[in-house]
């Protein structure tokens, strides 16, 4: 009988305190900006019910040269590999009519699946893939680096509290908090309900602390 390969158990701790380092950030720094997030969970300026509501007009209004977005939730469902089609049509739109090469994807989960995708059918829109997840604002900073702009001309809309809005105000850039992500619990019911929870938990914390 053959020997089974032993595992990579440094890259798995690896991995897992980076994890959890992450997960002590967040907790760290949710608490000390609990006065800001609470704004998102209570102003209506803050939140967008989908990123098809926003228009080159409503950027333009607010002072916004750079735009982000997030992915999961934002442009489609959990661990879709391109977005929606109607998000794909704004985003035509959007990437036609706003600012060239202004506008980011920052998605915690950058699979090489996606980045192709962009890289074929929206050339004029960046990818970014930053050294450390949301909420740690390394992407963001990235963005205000590569955008050549001020931090409040930059937009980020995320449908995540305690990471992409969270990252929002640590980096000191604008944000809209997305308040009806995209779902599709008939797929991927078990990650689709997780995400659930974990949106429902920081809407929760953000209204008791």
């Amino acid at each position: 009988l053959g020997h089974r390969p032993k595992q990579n158990n440094t890259l798995y701790h690896e991995r897992k305190e980076s994890m959890l380092s992450r997960i002590r950030y967040a907790l760290s720094k949710y608490w000390q900006n609990r006065a800001q997030l609470q704004r998102y969970c209570f102003s209506p300026e803050l939140q967008l019910t989908s990123v098809l509501d926003l228009s080159v007009a409503d950027l333009t209004a607010l002072g916004i040269k750079a735009l982000v977005l997030d992915f999961d939730g934002v442009l489609a469902s959990h661990a879709e590999p391109e977005p929606r089609a109607e998000v794909a049509y704004w985003l035509n739109k959007l990437q036609r009519d706003f600012a060239p090469h202004q506008i980011y994807i920052l998605s915690n989960k950058p699979t090489r699946e996606r980045q192709n995708y962009f890289a074929k059918n929206f050339p004029g829109i960046i990818f970014i893939i930053a050294a450390r997840k949301k909420p740690y604002p390394d992407g963001l900073q990235q963005i205000v680096t590569l955008s050549g702009l001020a931090a409040g001309q930059v937009l980020l809309i995320d449908d995540r509290l305690a990471t992409g809005i969270l990252a929002v105000i640590i980096s000191g850039v604008r944000g809209l908090w997305l308040t009806k992500p995209y779902t599709n619990f008939f797929v991927r019911p078990m990650v689709e309900t997780w995400f659930m929870c974990l949106r429902g938990l920081e809407r929760f914390g953000c209204k008791i602390i």
